[in-house]
């Protein structure tokens, strides 16, 4: 009875192994039918099937790079063929990293075998072994974590991309995948980066050197960690005579020393032009042509630097150039400020909106030629009191506080006087005016209520680049460009004004005779050549500005600073023209100046007066050539003015140049006309004043000013209270309030309501 329970026991044991090794088997057989039946249908990463996404490369119009754009994942990637690898580097790599490439399916058991027995050993679950396949499934896919789930999905995944793949492509995608330190994935851009070398020129050495690098990237960092790099190198020339891959011979050879690298990645020359590119967002990829020239960017980059040298102690700090290609508005040379690096240096000032100064002058202008408003020929006044009646609230002065009374246009704007370019802003108008300036391209961060008449002085903000663009349309007929970045972006021009009105400008900013009263002689804007140019200085000294056009290019200059310090009394020809003359010296060694106007059916030249713009009389201080659009030419001659006399002849000037032939400023000796009225001239009615409490009382006073008959005696009062002469002067010491201000000359009167506040 015993015997036959211990054989049942046996046969129960039996029957229990035998089934256990069926179910066994069983699960085995469902398990491998089931991963093998995954090979087929386990989807592959979705960034396995994007192709190798490019870092943007930017190069100048030559094809020089510029600098690399990095992404989230990589500071430099662009792919290569695996023909254009070379033929040492693809062999290499799989030499070291997958032996048995060529002909295993995507999973090299052998490798994966050895390294779960050397994993367990060392107390690890999985690690290892993987094949080329498998590591380019795990550089694509999203990690979930676990460890074991990763793994087996990256196996069958390998299967499946080995069945759909070529070798060569696999291979291909891995190498261009792969980091090799400092965030450069792919070869190309590594072998650029440390031996500077395109993948074809590589010798056996460097092929070696980068084909270890992607073991260990960070471990192996050529730059930071070289003895590292050349730890693996030899490891790897060892490894690769083991395989047969090298000789022996060779390899003790190459282990010599290993191959140098670069130690420094190439310098931005450009960055805030890069910045600028950047900014745009436009989702730019690969090696993209620009419109930067870079000789001349560097060029500029040196003698922008060496300027503001020149310049220290003088409270400049900052400066930004543009250098224009008048043809098609590309832009040259960008830069943004001092010093790219340093404290608020990565501000562009080429980009940044800043008060114009006296920039928009030749605009307006052209403007007023174009409408026949007035011809170069034609006299403004530049007296203070000139525009009251226009603009009741606005008192503007010219930069040296002198006034010239009667003055040709084409010296008032080459002068770069105030006051008669507030007079012609009241006839053109401001508000279309303004509109007009939007047709050439400027783009104001604020409406025209917020500049008023200061708009055409410098209370509007314009950005160095639209300055340059559409400058160089009155250099190129009236053409405008859209300034450009990159050379793919389409060439867009709009035909702003007429040739002939652009050329009587342009011609009008390239007489260095005609601003000599501002300027003197021998400035920096007295180039040789036909260059037309215009400075501007923003009130307190803050913003410094030249811009000037050669046949083929345009140069805008900026300079002060980025917070709105002022600088030290330093004026635009002093705190750019110096630098923007430099740059124009170093284009007219290729280009030359804009041509010279030439007669046509609607371009008329004419001899005219130099004093008065009619045409010459015997009287006339002396002649000067003019160009009109056809039909404007003056039809008076100059002896509307100027009356014959014993000596040198009268010049008798309308009723509205009373008051400043009287003054100090009346350098001409001239007479007005005698009136039989009599005109408040200050204050007008509606005027507004306003205390200023940083001033003592004593100064805050203003000045009753009135013409009338010659030697006629005025009495002054305000609000009913009579005005007592303060030498020669009425003076009326400001109160707050509504007034009323009468003048009266025997039976004439004239009154005037204002305000003080």
């Amino acid at each position: 009875m015993a015997i036959f329970s211990k054989t049942t026991r046996r046969a129960r044991v039996l029957r229990t192994l035998v089934h256990g090794a069926r179910l066994g088997a069983i699960i085995f057989v469902v398990v491998f039918f089931g991963l093998w039946l995954a090979t087929w249908f386990v989807p592959l990463p979705k960034e396995l099937l994007k192709p190798v996404a490019d870092t943007l490369v930017l190069v100048d119009r030559n094809d020089r790079e510029i600098a690399v754009v990095a992404n989230k994942r990589a500071r430099v990637s662009e792919a290569a063929s695996l023909s254009e690898m070379g033929q040492w580097l693809p062999k290499i790599t799989v030499a070291l990293e997958d032996r048995r490439f060529w002909s295993h399916g995507g999973v090299d058991f052998f490798s994966l075998a050895g390294a779960i027995r050397m994993d367990v050993w060392a107390g690890k679950l999985i690690a290892g072994g993987s094949t080329i396949a498998q590591q380019l499934i795990k550089t694509t896919q999203k990690r979930t974590g676990w460890r074991l789930y990763d793994k087996l999905y990256e196996t069958l995944s390998a299967v499946r991309l080995n069945r759909l793949w070529s070798k060569e492509r696999i291979l291909e995608e891995y190498l261009n995948r792969i980091d090799y330190g400092n965030r450069r994935l792919g070869p190309r851009v590594a072998a650029r980066a440390y031996f500077s070398k395109e993948l074809v020129d590589l010798t056996v050495a460097e092929a070696i050197y980068l084909a270890g690098l992607p073991q260990a990237p960070t471990r192996f960092n050529p730059w930071l960690r070289p003895e590292r790099a050349e730890r693996r190198y030899r490891r790897a020339l060892a490894q690769l005579a083991k395989q047969g891959v090298i000789e022996p011979a060779m390899a003790v050879a190459l282990s010599v020393q290993a191959p140098p690298i670069l130690r420094r990645t190439p310098p931005n020359e450009a960055p805030h032009f890069v910045d600028a590119i950047v900014a745009r967002g436009s989702g730019l990829g690969g090696r993209v042509v620009t419109t930067l020239d870079l000789d001349l960017q560097r060029q500029v980059t040196v003698l922008a630097r060496e300027h503001l040298g020149r310049l220290r102690g003088r409270g400049v700090g900052q400066a930004a150039v543009v250098v224009l290609d008048n043809r098609d508005g590309g832009v040259l040379a960008m830069v943004g400020s001092a010093d790219y690096t340093g404290p608020g240096g990565q501000i562009n000032g080429a980009l940044l909106p800043r008060s114009c100064g006296s920039v928009l002058k030749p605009f307006l202008y052209l403007e007023a030629i174009e409408r026949r408003i007035l011809t170069a020929a034609s006299v403004l006044p530049d007296t203070p009191d000139a525009i009251r009646a226009a603009y009741v609230d606005y008192d503007p002065r010219n930069f040296d506080e002198r006034y010239l009374g009667p003055v040709r246009a084409r010296e008032a704007l080459a002068n770069s006087l105030n006051v008669p370019a507030v007079y012609l802003l009241s006839r053109v108008g401001a508000p279309s005016f303004f509109v007009r300036l939007h047709d050439w391209g400027f783009v104001f961060p604020r409406d025209l209520r917020a500049y008023g008449a200061g708009l055409v002085l410098g209370n509007a903000e314009v950005r160095l680049a639209d300055l340059a663009a559409a400058f160089a349309g009155i250099a190129s007929d009236g053409k405008v460009p859209a300034w450009r970045l990159l050379a793919e972006e389409p060439r867009i021009g709009r035909v702003v004004a007429s040739s002939e009105a652009t050329t009587i400008v342009a011609d009008m900013l390239c007489d260095d005779e005609a601003r000599r009263r501002a300027f003197g002689r021998g400035s920096p804007l007295a180039v040789p050549v036909r260059v037309p140019c215009k400075t501007g200085t923003s009130s307190g000294f803050r913003d410094a500005w030249t811009v000037g056009a050669t046949a083929r290019h345009t140069v805008a200059v900026w300079a002060g600073n980025f917070d709105g310090r002022p600088m030290d009394a330093t004026s635009s020809i002093e705190a750019a023209a110096p630098l923007w003359r430099a740059i124009v010296d170093v284009l007219l060694k290729e280009d030359e100046g804009v041509p010279p106007p030439k007669a046509s059916d609607r371009l008329v030249s004419l001899d005219v007066c130099r004093l008065t713009g009619r045409l010459p009389v015997a009287e006339s201080p002396g002649v000067v050539k003019e160009w009109f659009l056809a039909g404007t030419e003056p039809k008076e001659n100059a002896s509307v003015w100027l009356k014959p006399s014993l000596g040198r002849p009268r010049l008798i000037l309308p009723r509205d140049y009373a008051n400043w032939c009287a003054s100090v400023h009346n350098y001409l000796g001239a007479e007005a006309e005698a009136r039989e009225d009599l005109v408040l001239l200050n204050p007008v009615d509606g005027a507004r004043f306003m205390i200023d409490r940083g001033l003592s009382p004593g100064q805050q006073v203003l000045a009753l000013e009135a013409t009338g008959k010659p030697g006629a005696v005025l009495a002054w009062m305000i609000d009913g209270v009579p005005v007592i002469p303060t030498g020669e002067n009425f003076l009326w010491k400001l109160s707050t309030g509504e007034h009323l201000a009468e003048v009266s000359a025997g039976a004439l009167s004239a009154r005037a309501r204002f305000v003080v506040r």
